[in-house]
């Protein structure tokens, strides 16, 4: 928590002060050019911190008390508005209290007080007299607390709104003819105390491209024995849960859950099935284009099952176009991964079933980099969402790599179809015959890795889990992305 410091003033009739509470934090400005040449072009990141400040300001313009006491008791109350303004995400909190162990009114001519030692709230009516009280609601009165017991009036955990930065709190007493007369005085204490700025992580955001390097790092990283799942950052740092977040791709408004995984990475829990438009164009804005600002698909998804002629087995050369296939309801779904289903179901806001998704070519699935010339070397481009890539394909414990998430699991196909992996048996479309083929008996997912003239890195799913296994780059292979 940020430290604070405490100003008390003491009233000089029966009223209560406490002047302003401030404190300030410099920002980091960091600023390096674009350099620019005939020949090459480079860039850096430009990173501002802007540290959290608060501030408390107190108005006591109401807090006004001159009474003239009968013997069957007098109430009277005035007001004090605390404003509190903050820019940490984490919000603040706001304490009231006494400034010492003493909490009565004293006399300043005499030994006299007005006591404050009521057990439970009062209102005006059952106050005793000459006793006084705080009241959030202006109806129900609490004894002053003492400075060790200081009660918090205000608690958000959030960047406070325009009306989340005010707080009025009366101030209530009841005097009768017994007491004698005289100024009384007491000084108390208002401490507000930032909370520190929230860490971005996975369940900071709303979207799949929202996603940065830093807000997966600062997401905990689970044991991978863990299969228990954290959908809203309450187990945050607990290592035996798996943070999951649905986060929807802003490009068609569909939703994928999306986990921190124990290789450290946060996957896509779900397959691609972004459609693509022959009409509509992706940009750099939204999808994973490193090497262009923009890419159109020559071929729009299809909704019927591919033939020869609507995704031609030559397909795959130095004349490739992108070719994609939205499975029908008969082979669309896998309940769990396990059980096929052509009507999911969903759960609140979360989806308990896990997507095949759109099929596609090697092409289409780099957005348009996957070129026949690209024979051992990891295409730049993708179709996820930005923020997002396809994964490395080698054997190697490549850090974005297939191989890493399961020599991390050391996983074989019984634990890859249930949590925390939840892939699915999607099956893949097989170019050379015209087939959707293996959509109960395993699954393809494409890597950004090339293998060949003609092949591609994948993961495979079927008796075992094979990472690097080749496909043919014109087959149809869904799509699952890693975060950059």
């Amino acid at each position: 928590m940020k430290n604070t410091n405490n100003k008390t003033n003491r009233i000089a009739t029966l009223a209560i002060f406490s002047s302003s509470l401030f404190v300030a934090a410099s920002a980091a400005m960091l600023f390096a050019p674009v350099i620019r040449t005939n020949a090459t072009e480079e860039s850096v990141d430009v990173t501002v911190n802007v540290n959290p400040i608060i501030s408390l300001s107190l108005d006591k313009s109401a807090l006004d008390f001159n009474i003239t006491p009968t013997s069957a008791g007098v109430f009277d109350s005035g007001s004090i508005v605390a404003t509190v303004d903050t820019n940490s995400t984490g919000g603040y909190e706001l304490y009231f209290s006494s400034e010492d162990s003493g909490t009565a009114l004293t006399s300043l001519v005499s030994e006299s007080t007005i006591a404050s030692d009521f057990s439970s709230a009062v209102t005006s009516t059952t106050m005793s007299a000459n006793n006084w009280g705080y009241s959030l609601d202006a109806t129900n009165f609490n004894k002053i607390p003492a400075l060790a017991n200081q009660a918090k009036i205000k608690d958000l955990d959030h960047v406070p709104a325009t009306a989340e930065k005010t707080i009025t709190i009366t101030i209530g007493t009841k005097i009768d003819s017994a007491l004698p007369s005289g100024t009384y005085s007491k000084k108390v204490v208002f401490s507000a105390i930032a909370h520190p700025s929230l860490v971005p992580t996975l369940h900071s955001i709303a979207t799949m491209q929202q996603i940065t390097p830093e807000i997966c790092t600062n997401t905990t990283t689970p044991d991978a024995t863990a299969t228990a799942l954290d959908w809203d950052g309450s187990y945050h740092n607990d290592t035996s849960r798996v943070p999951r977040k649905s986060l929807q791709d802003t490009r068609d408004g569909k939703y994928y859950l999306v986990s921190k995984l124990a290789d450290g990475n946060c996957w896509m829990s779900q397959n691609l099935e972004l459609m693509l438009d022959k009409n509509t164009t992706l940009t750099d804005k939204t999808t994973d284009l490193n090497t262009k600002t923009s890419w159109t698909p020559e071929n729009s998804t299809l909704t019927t099952v591919p033939t020869s002629s609507t995704w031609p087995t030559d397909d795959v050369a130095a004349s490739a176009s992108a070719r994609s296939y939205y499975p029908i309801a008969s082979d669309r779904y896998y309940q769990g991964g396990t059980v096929k289903s052509s009507n999911p179901t969903a759960s609140g806001a979360e989806y308990d079933w896990e997507k095949a998704g759109t099929y596609y070519n090697w092409y289409a699935a780099t957005a348009g980099s996957g070129i026949y010339t690209l024979t051992s070397m990891n295409a730049s481009d993708s179709i996820c969402p930005k923020g997002w890539m396809l994964p490395y394909g080698e054997a190697s414990d490549n850090d974005k790599g297939w191989a890493r998430l399961f020599n991390r699991y050391n996983s074989g196909i019984a634990s890859t179809i249930i949590a925390p992996l939840n892939f699915s048996y999607a099956g893949s479309y097989n170019h050379l015959v015209s087939q959707i083929q293996g959509q109960e008996i395993f699954a393809n997912i494409w890597s950004s890795t090339a293998s060949g003239s003609y092949s591609v890195y994948m993961l495979k799913i079927d008796n075992i889990v094979n990472p690097h296994n080749g496909v043919m780059r014109g087959s149809g292979v869904s799509v699952r992305c890693v975060a950059r």
